[in-house]
């Protein structure tokens, strides 16, 4: 049963009960009114953001006249700790669809919240809220996925098909980015390497930034292919976190290893080293054991496998079939295939462990490409909650799925 929030609860709320309360969903179909008079309700109440930024990620909330918002929530027990914590100056809060407090405080509760980039997000207070009679709570129709599919008369490997086809889909999209930058590639500063390499290596910084400052990182990227020493990237080092500075020294250490050959003609020899080998899941270990960097932990084989999948396999495709059936670039893109359908599994985040929630799935799935496959349904649909079309919508506890269970059959 949900709680309200009477002004004598209030006081002893702690924050971290607040978080883990909005967490559980406890303000879903709830219609929230802001401090400027506007109201959202909250179809999702996002992801959990982990120990830097926002509260929660990805949250799905519609306004007044039915349109659909996305955004970062942020909760505090009142609007003074927005600013006790100094987040009007950092950008990572920038997303921020709502700004959530549990009591107004003292006359510091009117208005909105000013962020880093000059806008201003709602804000809104929980103490001031109507609970309604009956929240009109979506019911997610892949609630059951896992269930559905495995008693269903389909194959009871039918949930794990499903993501590795989407997993496929997530690296078709992999290899149309990178068709569309190998067309337009400029010449590389570095001596020995191609347009295409200097391509591959910027992709495989900023794929170094992953969950982190990505952007940084590519930039990095970019000096370097453009020819700049590496020591010319010590003073950007320097102001770099500690992660950033230490998967910057792997970036160093790749481009050192593979030196004048460029990254394409050492990774190609890596998948045909590999698979002479142990075939297709030779190729795969000997591409990961080429991406990693084991000093310090550079390039840790987790994350040498989150790059062979996004960066280097695809880049590999991509590249192979540009070359027109030239030899040995025509086997090197079907190998390269066969490496991402054996490629282990990638480490879990915070999205994959949200999807796996979201299906119902006792565990992630095993292998690169189911895994991928949680972030492909992710990004396309889950996002954003739009239920209708996705793969995984399964009619709910055996009945037809509702408006008021798909959620852009409601929501525009």
């Amino acid at each position: 049963m949900t709680r309200t929030l009477q002004s004598g609860q209030a006081a002893r709320v702690h924050e971290r009960e607040l978080i883990a309360r909005w967490g559980a969903g406890e303000w879903r179909g709830w219609s929230l009114c802001a401090a400027d008079g506007a109201h959202y309700t909250v179809v999702y109440q996002g992801r959990p953001g982990g120990p830097a930024g926002p509260d929660f990620r990805d949250a799905v909330l519609t306004d007044a006249t039915g349109a659909r918002l996305t955004g970062d929530i942020e909760l505090h027990l009142s609007p003074a700790g927005w600013r006790a914590h100094g987040h009007g100056a950092d950008p990572r809060y920038n997303g921020l669809a709502l700004h959530i407090t549990l009591t107004a405080g003292r006359g510091d509760g009117l208005g909105a919240t000013a962020l880093a980039s000059g806008r201003r997000a709602p804000l809104v207070v929980l103490a001031a809220q109507a609970a309604p009679a009956t929240p009109d709570v979506v019911v997610w129709p892949c609630a059951d996925f896992a269930a559905h599919r495995a008693g269903s008369r389909a194959s009871p490997n039918a949930p794990v098909a499903l993501l590795r086809a989407a997993g496929w889909a997530r690296f078709d999209e992999r290899v149309a980015t990178f068709d569309v930058a190998l067309q337009v590639a400029s010449a590389t500063g570095v001596a020995g390497w191609s347009a295409a390499d200097g391509v591959l290596f910027i992709a495989l910084a900023e794929g170094l930034g992953y969950g982190r400052d990505r952007a940084a990182l590519r930039a990095c990227g970019e000096r370097l292919a453009r020819g700049e020493p590496p020591d010319a990237l010590l003073t950007t080092a320097a102001r770099l976190p500690a992660i950033e500075r230490r998967r910057l020294t792997g970036l160093l250490s790749l481009a050192e290893r593979w030196g004048a050959a460029g990254p394409l003609a050492a990774l190609s020899s890596a998948l045909l080293t590999g698979a002479e080998r142990a075939g297709a899941a030779g190729a795969a270990l000997a591409l990961t054991e080429a991406l990693g960097v084991a000093e310090r932990g550079a390039v840790a084989a987790g994350r040498a496998r989150i790059l062979a999948f996004n960066v280097a396999l695809p880049g590999v495709v991509a590249w192979a079939r540009l070359q027109r059936g030239a030899s040995p670039a025509a086997p090197l893109a079907s190998l390269a295939l066969a490496a991402t359908e054996a490629l282990p599994g990638l480490p879990s985040n915070q999205i994959t462990r949200e999807m796996a929630r979201q299906l119902g799935l006792p565990r992630l799935p095993s292998g690169a490409l189911a895994q991928q496959g949680l972030h492909h349904l992710w990004a396309q649909h889950c996002r954003e909650k739009r239920c209708c079309g996705c793969p995984c919508a399964t009619p709910h506890h055996g009945q037809a799925p509702t408006p008021s269970m798909l959620t852009c059959g409601a929501i525009r």
